[in-house]
């Protein structure tokens, strides 16, 4: 009997045994399996096609497929490549959205033109984020249109309740197909993004005014910032830039902007608190952008009132954000530019606190860079080499080796204060300043206090018109 008792056992062992194996070897086929885009073209023969990882603020190259005569291509997706959005793009310029979450996907473009649209023939993900898509595109582009209508026609007119009952049909279809899609395709990457993406449905029945307040109180309604699968697609940026744009106005000036975006970005960081992840995100997002812009009011405030310190740990992308944050504190107008000596190109060694002039430029700047190469000359204007009291130029090179420096200097004859310190964007100098982009500005005065860092060469030159009809303060 005992035998019998563990001869069973062993039996029962066995096959619970046999079953983790099959479990396991199917798990490794599964994970070791390869999927395909297979896209088509018409008309496109014999062309290479670029497929790039799709990121929030971002796109990375990852393979390259050439066309056959049909004009079909086929892109093998690798088992670690990871599931998100990945864009496709043809030489004609055309830009095809998928989304990949480890299934085959075949679709075929209507043509050659920028503006084609893909039918999907294979890919639930696809199918259900084009369906979606294609509803939401053509209603919204109706309700823009017939939107503004309701704001002039007089509320007890016969067109006035046609029009009302139109756009609310439009938005009622959009809300219905979305709903309906996110409810029978639970747990796919289409229907999250889909969530995330949804536009305000708005009351009609109250006054415009009141319609923009309710959608600027419901943007974010369905966005979980805790979830971190929205960096893995253009779309999480498009919603916030989406946000910014409902405090725009047409004609706005740059301060009134900044002023406007106040609310806006902070509304965007307190919500992106509760995911360290994402608010690390949506910082940098949001401060490389308005660097793009120059507004430097609006950089100033978010500086001041980040809250990096209340996420734990050290990562790298928190670290470099604290430098950033610093930098913007340290380099804002009114404070005083950060001190250096290093030599000119003819060896003569200066030191930034000691140059006498009324105003001094610093310019940082690259032979390679043709932004340089366009603006540099159109500052000639304003420099004497005989007179540089008035104004003194330093121009600072983030090249990496003095030849092409001096080569660019020699063309233009440039004979303002020169310096290469040849490392690039490790330039000691470029890296005090925060340099990452060329041309940079920044405009000192007397007393080396910064004035302003203008944000483009056109910028520049109506400051320097103004600071040219200044007298030169006399010297005791």
């Amino acid at each position: 009997m005992l035998y019998f008792c563990l001869f069973n056992v062993q039996k029962m062992m066995k096959k619970k045994l046999l079953f983790l194996l099959l479990v396991v070897l199917t798990a490794g086929m599964a994970f070791g399996q390869t999927y395909h885009i297979r896209g088509t073209v018409p008309g496109m023969s014999n062309s290479d096609v670029y497929l790039l990882e799709d990121f929030a603020n971002s796109q990375r190259m990852v393979d390259t497929a050439r066309t056959n005569d049909a004009g079909t291509f086929d892109f093998v997706m690798k088992p670690d490549m990871p599931v998100g959005m990945y864009r496709i793009i043809t030489p004609m310029g055309q830009m095809f959205n998928v989304i990949y979450n480890h299934e085959n996907i075949v679709f075929e473009a209507s043509g050659l033109s920028a503006n084609d649209i893909i039918q999907v023939k294979k890919s639930v993900e696809n199918l259900i984020y084009y369906r979606y898509l294609h509803v939401k595109t053509n209603n919204e582009l109706r309700i823009n249109i017939l939107r503004p209508v309701l704001d002039y026609y007089p509320r007890n007119d016969t067109f006035y309740l046609v029009i009302k009952h139109q756009v609310e049909k439009l938005q009622d279809q959009v809300a219905n197909v979305t709903h309906q899609l996110i409810e029978n395709n639970p747990g796919t990457l289409a229907a999250h993004f889909i969530a995330m993406d949804e536009p305000v449905k708005l009351n009609l029945n109250i006054p415009s005014s009141r319609q923009d307040m309710q959608r600027k109180k419901d943007y974010f309604e369905h966005v979980d910032f805790n979830d971190t699968l929205l960096l893995r697609t253009h779309l999480f940026t498009a919603k916030l830039v989406g946000y910014l744009s409902l405090f725009e106005k047409p004609d706005m000036k740059k301060k009134a902007m900044e002023k406007a975006f106040v609310a806006p970005v902070d509304t965007i960081l307190k919500k992106a608190e509760v995911n360290e992840k994402m608010y690390l995100f949506c910082l940098h997002y949001l401060i490389n952008g308005f660097e793009n812009f120059g507004f430097e009011n609006l950089l100033q405030h978010i500086a001041h009132h980040q809250h990096l310190a209340d996420f734990p740990g050290k990562s790298p992308q928190k670290q470099a954000l604290l430098k950033q944050m610093k930098l913007i504190l340290d380099l804002a107008p009114g404070k005083t530019a950060p001190d250096f000596t290093a030599r000119t190109l003819k060896g003569k060694k200066i030191q930034l606190s000691k140059v006498k002039a009324e105003h001094t430029l610093l310019v940082f700047w690259a032979s390679w860079c043709p932004h340089c190469t366009a603006a540099l000359p159109k500052l000639e204007k304003f420099y004497d080499p005989a007179h540089p009291e008035k104004l003194q130029i330093i121009a600072v090179s983030v090249d990496e080796s003095k030849r092409p420096v001096e080569k660019a200097i020699k063309k233009e004859g440039y004979k303002w204060i020169n310096i290469a310190q040849q490392k690039g964007w490790n330039s000691p100098i470029a890296e005090e300043y925060g340099v990452s982009s060329t041309p940079t500005f920044f405009l000192l005065d007397k007393d080396k206090k910064i004035i302003a860092k203008p944000n483009s060469v056109g910028e520049l030159e109506k400051m320097l018109e103004k600071l040219e009809k200044l007298p030169v303060e006399k010297k005791d």
